[in-house]
């Protein structure tokens, strides 16, 4: 702050005469509205005096102590300010001939206030923000249409009725309408016709919320593009397609031109899903309603009973005999309906195999086993029609073994194990087969597949821990392989096939490579690039002791590389309500026991169809195929899957066909029941 003295010198009688002025802070007497300005006299030959600030207001009776007095300006504007001394001291001092001083000052606008849409029409909501304003929680806002909205907030929605000019004006000051507003000047525009429609993406026979918007006629002309009637409704209307593809709705009304609007239907995606395709009197069989959109499904079992209620029943049938079980949806408000054909039968003596397979214990048909390991059975599960005895005897290494005579039911899965005690030939290193054949039914020749297990020279056996068996890798993912460690190794090596028996009889000509971490492996440029794609691969561990005497083994396990093409995407994940429910970074977590997944699939070349697969752990809840793929191209799809296991795997794959099908996309959803 610079003071400013004039000294006048009379040389005569040396009399000095000082010329007092008002400082100012800022000091080139310059602020912006709502900043305090301080003021000050540099003289003080005075008792009192009155501070004049211009603008209405005053400071009265200030004491002669030099002292900086602060004043607010609510507007802008110039402005003089007047400083009045009274019962100077010396009237010589300080110019105190003249006992009043004067000081122009300049307050500057800073407050704003903007629109979110800057040429908005006839009933459309606007936002209007207010910017440094000085209490921005109580503003009173005049839109100009005669609107007046007091104590509100710094920012505020409005709608005009009408076109036209309108001023908005913002009051600061609590809304004080004393002072001068900040304004703007908004041009309204006449309002836009449109045709709007919900949901977003509907599906066929869904029904579809189609509302015309800012129409002067309640009687509109409405065209679905669907080839129905064009009909005489009113501005809100709903209707059903049919069929999926692009349509364009079209309304008119009198005298004015025709709005349009493009409206994309997807495919039908719901089902009708059984148990069971037979089952015995009295047996209880499971119907879900896939995708359905609900509330209610109208279920009618074929027998006479008909029920509203969720989108799985059960039901049991009390006689033999064919049915069709009927499902529509929207507690039949839909028109479509969805069918399944079920075949109930009586008890007979005569029984036929309709699926039997046989497995080693882990799912496989071969597995590597320690030495004197009681850890490795073989099973068969078979599905029958009828209900009687089946007979027949286990193979092993060419040996008749194990015979059985087992009841089996109709429509039941069975499954029939080797005995533990005792147990498979677990004492001979090396390679043993086995093999079953029926003796009854007598009327069916039914041939298994042979079953192989290699038995190790040694009792100790390595535990896989990552990755897990069948693990599908992308080729830009390449994975830590990891294991535990075995009593007496030294050192381990890892080697890969793309075959199984070499692994499985340690042929000479398998590469074994050293493992430096001991425990895991993460595989090198060369060694990963050697590592066929698209096909399954199998590899195992081995450990060696000091001497390089192999003496432990994991298991030969499997991966198959992919090279991902296609991107799968989740974006949206809601319960069968429509409640949508976060999708976390690492689960997915939902009270809900049935989920709906909007999802996008991406490609980058143009392929004549895609198959998505969805599976919800090892069983697949859903197919979807895709026609006529562009390059690039965003394809949206829905599916929903069941979020009953505490922790849960969803995969979606997507294969190209061909001959064979090749795996081009592989996306993992991890969910968490609560």
């Amino acid at each position: 702050m610079k003071k400013t003295l004039i000294l006048i010198l009379i040389t005569a009688g040396l009399m000095v005469t000082l010329l007092a002025t008002i400082n100012t802070d800022p000091a080139e007497g310059t602020t912006t509205v709502g900043k305090n300005m301080g003021f000050q006299l540099d003289c003080n030959n005075f008792a009192s005096a009155n501070w004049y600030w211009g603008d209405g207001t005053s400071l009265l009776g200030v004491a002669d102590d030099l002292s900086w007095r602060y004043h607010t300006y609510r507007n802008p504007g110039t402005y003089t300010v007047h400083m009045h001394r009274s019962n100077q001291y010396y009237p010589n001092y300080c110019n105190g001939a003249n006992p009043d001083e004067y000081r122009t000052v300049t307050i500057l606008e800073n407050r704003t206030i903007s629109a979110s849409i800057a040429n908005p029409y006839a009933g459309q909501a606007v936002t209007f923000t207010a910017t440094n304003f000085n209490t921005p929680g109580n503003i009173t806002w005049n839109m100009g249409d005669g609107t007046v909205y007091t104590g509100r907030g710094a920012t505020i929605s409005h709608v005009f009725a009408k076109s036209g000019t309108f001023t908005v004006r913002a009051f600061d000051w609590n809304g004080d309408t004393k002072t001068t507003p900040v304004s703007m000047t908004i041009a309204v525009g006449e309002a836009v016709r449109m045709i709007t429609y919900a949901p977003a993406m509907p599906r066929v026979d869904q029904e579809v919320a189609i509302q015309a918007v800012n129409f002067k006629s309640g009687s509109i002309k409405w065209n679905f593009g669907d080839g129905t009637q064009p009909q005489i409704y009113s501005a809100a209307v709903a209707h059903r397609y049919q069929n999926p593809g692009t349509f364009t709705i079209s309304a008119l009304e009198e005298g004015l031109p025709r709005v349009t609007r493009p409206i994309n239907i997807l495919p039908e995606n719901r089902a009708l899903s059984v148990s069971a395709q037979e089952a015995r009197v009295d047996e209880p069989l499971t119907f879900t309603a896939l995708n359905f959109r609900g509330p209610l499904v109208l279920w009618d079992f074929g027998d006479g009973n008909t029920v509203a209620g969720p989108i799985t029943v059960t039901h049991a049938y009390k006689a033999p005999g064919n049915y069709t079980v009927t499902a529509r949806d929207e507690n039949g408000a839909s028109a479509k309906r969805f069918q399944a054909t079920i075949s109930v039968l009586g008890i007979c003596d005569q029984v036929n195999v309709e699926i039997a397979e046989i497995t080693l214990d882990n799912g496989k048909y071969y597995k590597v086993v320690p030495k004197n390991s009681k850890a490795i059975r073989a099973q068969l599960r078979m599905k029958m029609r009828g209900t009687g005895i089946v007979s027949g005897f286990w193979i092993v290494d060419g040996q008749p073994s194990y015979f059985f005579n087992e009841t089996v039911y109709q429509g039941q899965i069975k499954s029939i194990f080797t005995p533990e005690i005792p147990g498979l030939p677990v004492f001979d290193p090396g390679m043993h087969t086995i093999t079953l054949q029926l003796t009854r039914p007598e009327n069916e020749r039914v041939v298994f597949p042979t079953l192989r297990y290699f038995v190790l020279p040694y009792e100790n056996v390595i535990a896989v821990l990552a990755p897990k068996d069948g693990a599908i890798i992308k080729e830009d993912e390449v994975p830590a392989f990891s294991w535990e460690r075995a009593l007496g190794g030294s050192y381990y090596q890892i080697a890969f096939s793309n075959s199984l028996f070499p692994l499985l009889r340690n042929d000479a000509d398998v590469t074994w490579r050293e493992c430096p971490e001991r425990t895991s492996y993460t595989p090198d440029a060369e060694a990963w690039g050697a590592v066929q794609r698209d096909q399954w691969t199998y590899w195992k561990v081995r450990a060696v002791d000091s001497t390089g005497n192999s003496l432990a083994e994991s298991g030969v396990q499997e991966i198959k590389i992919i090279i991902p093409g296609a991107r799968v995407g989740v974006r949206k994940i809601t319960d069968m309500d429509g409640r949508a429910i976060p999708i976390g970074s690492g689960f997915t977590a939902s009270r809900a026991e049935q989920l709906m997944i909007q999802g996008s699939l991406t490609y980058p070349a143009a392929a004549e169809y895609l198959i998505l697969r969805v599976y919800a752990g090892e069983d697949m809840v859903d197919q979807l195929l895709f026609r006529d793929i562009r390059k690039d191209e965003v394809r949206l799809f829905e599916t929903s899957v069941p979020n009953r296991d505490r922790e849960s795997l969803v995969t979606f794959q997507v294969l190209k066909s061909s001959s064979p099908s090749v795996l081009v996309g592989y996306e993992e959803l991890r969910l968490k029941k609560n």
